[in-house]
């Protein structure tokens, strides 16, 4: 039986990791005109935070950080994949999946933890790229936003999945 547990999981996690990658790389994506340090603004944190709320801690982890990881690739930023690795393992630890529902209140607390490492952490990786430690404040709007739709889409999925009691099925 623990064996079946742990390939669910692992499952379900690589599930996640695809939801992230694609919904970041892809389908929660805006392009940001040129003038910004930023490629790009998405709302696929949503799933990084509901990973990090559903699944056990590695599980949740290594989807959160393999998913961001993979956007990046996908998107032609392998340069930030080595730091998105670091920053989407680190929001992940943020939330827990131990309660019996996804918005418990540590996890409505846990998107204010995200979005300051997002931004302390992308601008760290940002000085570190480009050698310039003033040019990396261009995007700490585009960071706030990023958290911001994706607390909000993270939620109202929330809110919905609890309501469906979505933790009693995985």
């Amino acid at each position: 039986m623990k064996n079946k547990t742990k390939l669910k999981g692992l499952v379900t996690a690589a599930l996640f990791t695809a939801l992230i990658s694609v919904f970041t790389a892809f389908l929660l994506h805006i392009p940001v005109p040129v003038g910004s340090n930023t490629a790009y603004i998405h709302f696929g944190d949503a799933f990084v935070f509901l990973a990090a709320s559903l699944l056990p801690l590695p599980f949740g982890i290594a989807a959160s950080a393999i998913g961001g990881f993979l956007a990046d690739v996908f998107c032609g930023g392998l340069v930030w994949a080595p730091y998105t690795l670091v920053i989407k393992a680190l929001i992940a630890l943020c939330f827990t999946a131990k309660s019996n529902k996804i918005l418990c209140k540590r996890n409505y607390f846990a998107p204010i933890l995200a979005l300051i490492i997002t931004v302390a952490g992308y601008y760290i990786a940002e000085a570190i790229i480009y050698g310039n430690w003033i040019a990396p404040m261009l995007s700490v709007v585009g960071n706030i936003i990023q958290i911001a739709g994706s607390s909000v889409i993270y939620i109202l999925t929330s809110l919905a999945l609890d309501k469906a009691e979505i933790k009693n099925i995985i």
